[in-house]
């Protein structure tokens, strides 16, 4: 499967993950349960913006809730798509300047680098929001390559630079493989999120645009009682073949593997 068959994929619609307008509908009636976090759920843009702390407190309110299993998946995912229009990243990022920051050692492969970050409240010691918060910083040269998840969600909010971001629906798994469907192919710009659910756009690939970049993540594990905290599995849909209905069975393939191919020129 050639990269070209499919790079001018754009995000999908309703029919295309299965709901029509009343089964949109009825998704819509089910976001009323955010008003149980004192949450707001319209679909108009915001004529404020939020404080970043107020901000950093919402995320973890809709964690709490969505580990809790009071909101679905893709509530969550709608819910922090509209969150990133109600930040300035200049004053999300003066709040991380001042949280607890530590910075991971360099990756093996060509992945960025990860800062972990804690938010401190008004006595200094770490908050407790119920997700994970980090920075990834990446060179030009550097990847995440295209991979898969289970028992978890994030987000990704670009907070320097750009980013092609390709997505992918997992469909099933097979032998060894992913069933994959391309789902969207854009440039993500500073204040733009990216986000992953186990229903939708489960498999990304971020590759820097045009020097370096950064992206501010929210990492949510352990959404699948009983099971592993996380999974998550490289795949090489460059290498895989096309099915009959479009789909993409792209084989499972190790990390370093990855690293190796999938460069930032593709």
């Amino acid at each position: 499967m050639h990269e070209s068959d499919w790079r001018q994929a754009q995000p999908a619609g309703l029919d295309a993950f299965g709901l029509d307008r009343r089964g949109f509908a009825v998704a819509g009636l089910a976001a009323f349960s955010l008003a149980l976090l004192g949450c707001e759920v319209s679909a108009a843009k915001p004529q404020r913006r939020m404080a970043a702390r107020d901000w950093i407190e919402r995320q973890g309110e809709l964690a709490r809730a969505l580990k809790s299993g009071q909101i679905a998946p893709l509530q969550w995912m709608e819910e922090v798509e509209r969150l990133a229009g109600e930040i300035e990243v200049a004053q999300l990022m003066a709040e991380v300047d001042k949280a607890q920051i530590t910075q991971n050692a360099l990756p093996p492969t060509n992945d960025p680098r990860k800062s972990s970050i804690r938010f401190l409240d008004a006595e200094g010691a770490p908050r407790k929001l119920g997700y994970g918060a980090a920075l990834f910083a990446f060179e030009p040269h550097n990847v995440i390559t295209p991979h898969g998840h289970r028992h978890m969600v994030s987000s990704h909010l670009v907070v320097e630079g750009a980013f092609r971001v390709r997505n992918f629906d997992r469909l099933s798994d097979d032998e060894g493989a992913m069933i994959v469907r391309p789902t969207r192919d854009y440039i993500a710009q500073t204040g733009q999120l990216s986000a992953m659910t186990p229903d939708r756009d489960n498999i990304h690939w971020f590759v820097p645009s045009g020097g370096t970049a950064m992206t501010f993540d929210v990492i949510i594990s352990g959404i699948d009682p009983g099971e592993a905290d996380y999974e998550i599995e490289a795949i090489d849909p460059l290498g895989g073949t096309e099915l009959a209905d479009g789909a993409i069975r792209a084989p499972k393939i190790a990390f370093e593997a990855a690293s190796d191919k999938y460069t930032a020129a593709l």
